[in-house]
């Protein structure tokens, strides 16, 4: 009898567990609020704005191009704060990927289809593209309102970014492409806030009081993965994908997936989670350090000049939040002991963070009776 209700229960936690959590931004919700670089259609790039070319792939006949809002898809054109379009929408299918030779000869199929919006790409000109000096321009910043259809925000769970440069590192574009490659370079570091609030869309997230800095992704602490990497014996103008990236993406993983097996799974992606972040409208996320082929000492030891090598590359960002439930300091959706156990290790303490339940400026006895009364919520 123990064994059913504890099964019953485990059940019923995983049932609570995904009809809470909910996507916010990505798959269909959300758009781009405002960015501080954007080329427009009919003008020359500058440093730090998003390339609004297109390029069209001989194999395939497929056009892509940068635009920093065509993963989130609405059935409208998007503008950002200077009324600039950033995206447009729907969604008109899959894309068809001639894989290269290398992962072939891996076992993948010579051909297989992956989401348009993790075909076409983010990409911002963060760094200088001359001899000897692929330095960082300046910090590049993209901001994205949530889902709106909930007035009081979200309880922010994870915010996830898909920051492969897709099309080069599984595509072949050209015959003469047997490699796999990174001509728009993956970030080196992304910093993510959060706000509740955005009084002035024009404005970077670093340093606003409207805004929370929530975390880091970063090549340094590995969640972002390393896909540019110098190799003097191909010749390549570009940066050759590491072995380690090839093997991750087949199948040499935690769940042993391919990538042309599954594209759109969480694996993919750069998690960062977050708790106890309740009312979220927007998300920003910010570039300091340019990309990786700038950041890297041998890249730019081989003065490679590729003027495609100046972008860092984002391909899809999602952010996944529940249904705020009182008592729930670490945001996980469950008042449990895990929430009861950090409004006691920080009782006594000044208020501001998620243990101060009730934001009255102290973790006290109040906070305690909450997560007490409220206990088993969500679970």
């Amino acid at each position: 009898m123990m064994m059913k209700s504890g099964f019953a229960i485990a059940v019923a936690g995983l049932l609570m567990t995904t009809t809470y959590a909910q996507v916010v931004l990505g798959n269909g919700v959300g758009k781009v609020r405002a960015v501080n670089a954007l080329a427009a259609l009919s003008t020359t790039e500058q440093d730090l704005q998003w390339s609004r070319r297109d390029f069209q792939d001989a194999r395939n006949n497929e056009s892509f191009g940068f635009w920093p809002a065509y993963t989130i898809q609405v059935n409208q054109n998007l503008f950002d704060w200077s009324n600039e379009p950033v995206g447009f929408s729907p969604d008109t299918g899959p894309v068809t990927i001639t894989t290269v030779p290398s992962l072939v000869s891996a076992g993948w199929p010579t051909t297989f289809t992956v989401p348009r919006y993790l075909f076409r790409q983010g990409g911002v000109a963060t760094n200088r593209n001359t001899v000897g000096d692929h330095g960082v321009i300046g910090t590049a910043w993209i901001k994205y309102e949530l889902d709106n259809s909930n007035p009081n925000g979200w309880n922010i769970k994870k915010i996830q970014v898909f920051a492969w440069d897709v099309r080069d590192l599984i595509h072949r574009p050209t015959d003469s492409k047997t490699l796999s490659f990174s001509d728009t370079a993956a970030p080196h570091r992304i910093d993510i806030y959060v706000a509740s609030a955005d009084t002035n869309p024009s404005t970077s997230p670093v340093g606003n009081p409207d805004w929370t800095f929530v975390g880091t992704l970063s090549k340094a602490n590995a969640t972002l993965p390393n896909v540019c990497e110098w190799n003097a014996s191909t010749g390549n103008t570009f940066g050759e994908c590491p072995q380690a990236t090839l093997n991750f993406l087949s199948g040499t993983n935690p769940q042993n997936l391919s990538f042309h097996q599954d594209p759109t799974n969480e694996l993919w992606y750069s998690t960062l989670n977050v708790s106890g972040r309740s009312g979220i409208k927007y998300v920003a996320l910010v570039f300091p350090e340019g990309n990786q082929y700038g950041q890297d000492p041998t890249l730019n030891a081989s003065n490679r000049l590729a003027s495609s090598l100046r972008y860092t590359n984002v391909t899809d960002v999602r952010v996944v939040a529940g249904t705020p439930v009182e008592g729930d300091v670490n945001g996980d959706g469950c008042v449990d002991d895990a929430d009861l156990l950090a409004v006691l290790f920080a009782f006594g303490s000044s208020g501001g963070g998620a243990e101060d339940v009730n934001n009255d400026g102290i973790v006290d006895d109040a906070d305690l009776l909450i997560v007490l009364f409220n206990f088993g919520s969500g679970c």
